[in-house]
């Protein structure tokens, strides 16, 4: 069971991060105009994580996100012990995804992004995608499978545009996008409190999902 998940969130994981690096160095490469840039990493993220969550949904679960595992974990849907097997493939799968889609398009392997996302307006963004994934994602577990997919997808997709984090609302996300030097980095001085602002907007969401889904 514990090698299942393993394999299934590592892989799942990885490709995530393959895509949104990727399509992102992609988009730098053929464009100057940052509208288009975001434009089709967008697309490319929402594509990917609906063919990736309906892929990997009966392997793992298709988390891909350490605070959505934790989220689970807090409302008793995956025991504890899990917990460590689902946190360490996710971010191992993503730092992979990242230098892989460095390599791709002939970057260094490891890149250490100088993009700065500060500000207390990205914080509150970052609080705000999070809980809203989270709250999303417990809304319509019990629709399937392609629901959540299509769903999580979706509002992705819409969060790239309507936060100014651009919705990371994933830590193992945000410590792979450290690794690369092109519009979808993060500066490592900003890491730590995108991670911070992932886990209020988790923490609260959960304590929400108690309240009005789970009861």
């Amino acid at each position: 069971m514990k090698n299942k998940i393993f394999i299934g969130e590592f892989i799942g994981s990885c490709f995530l991060v393959m895509i949104i690096v990727g399509s992102g160095i992609m988009a730098e490469n053929l464009t100057n105009d940052n509208a288009l840039r975001l434009t089709a990493n967008t697309l490319a993220t929402g594509a990917g994580l609906f063919v990736l969550i309906t892929a990997f949904a009966d392997i793992s679960g298709a988390h891909f996100n350490p605070f959505v595992s934790l989220a689970m974990y807090l409302t008793k849907k995956i025991k504890g012990k899990l917990l460590i097997t689902y946190i360490s493939a996710q971010i191992l799968g993503c730092l992979l995804g990242v230098m892989l889609a460095n390599v791709f398009f002939e970057h260094s392997m490891i890149e250490l992004s100088t993009k700065n996302r500060d500000g207390f307006h990205i914080f509150l963004a970052e609080i705000v995608a999070t809980f809203g994934l989270i709250f999303i994602i417990f809304a319509t577990l019990k629709d399937g499978k392609t629901t959540v997919a299509a769903c999580v997808a979706t509002y992705i997709t819409a969060g790239y545009w309507f936060t100014s984090s651009t919705s990371f609302a994933n830590p193992a996300v945000a410590i792979a996008r450290t690794f690369t030097e092109s519009f979808t980095g993060i500066n490592y001085l900003n890491t730590p409190t995108y991670i911070i602002a992932e886990l209020i907007g988790a923490l609260i969401a959960v304590l929400i999902v108690k309240k009005i889904i789970l009861k």
